[in-house]
């Protein structure tokens, strides 16, 4: 069965998880923080107790390490919040009061390259994407933009592409990230990557 890492949270919460993990039949590290991560001791898959605004450290660790799943755990769910973990690239929520074999039902998935959601979740995030195609909700100039940040190019070279200025391709970026439902370039990678625009 594969390794588990369990990060952030308190001692007690990790020791905790880690049995329940050890009774689910997986192996398990621990970390304070999803930065002590290291391939070959980090495990194939993370849970990780959510702080108040966990977003950037998800989106950063997915950004460097793709194929290791997060899977995020939250002292009550907040379906807000969840939503923006989905978004930041988690790949599954959990409640602390979720039955055992739900944990393991969502890493499980987490691991197999599926995303485990609670269905008010799902439903709260499907309820924020218009129906129809990605270029029914942005131009098909914003999906090359985020094409091109996905691809490496910086602002000031999108800016030269585009045949504006770096500050107003800045603001129209900032635009389009709001409208996204996201906070910065990764998390529109992210988005774009989900949406079928970067493969």
């Amino acid at each position: 069965m594969p390794s588990i890492a369990v990060v952030a949270g308190t001692p007690t919460w990790r020791r905790g998880s880690r049995a329940v993990l050890s009774d689910l039949g997986f192996e398990s590290t621990e970390f304070d923080s999803l930065s002590e991560w290291t391939p070959g001791r980090g495990g194939a898959a993370v849970l990780m107790w959510v702080d108040p605004e966990p977003q950037d450290i998800i989106a950063s660790f997915v950004e460097s390490f793709p194929l290791v799943p997060v899977v995020a755990m939250f002292a009550r769910l907040d379906l807000d919040r969840a939503a923006a973990v989905v978004r930041s690239g988690a790949s599954g929520v959990l409640a602390e009061s979720d039955p055992v074999a739900v944990i393991g039902e969502a890493l499980r998935a987490a691991i197999a390259g599926l995303v485990a959601l609670p269905r008010q979740v799902a439903l709260a995030m499907a309820d924020r994407v218009p129906e129809g195609s990605t270029y029914e909700w942005i131009s098909r100039e914003q999906g090359d933009w985020l094409v091109a940040l996905a691809g490496g190019v910086t602002v000031g070279e999108l800016a030269d592409r585009i045949g504006w200025s770096e500050r107003e391709t800045f603001r129209m970026l900032g635009d389009l990230y709001r409208h996204l439902g996201v906070r910065n370039r990764t998390e529109a990678i992210i988005w774009a990557t989900r949406h079928g625009l970067v493969g």
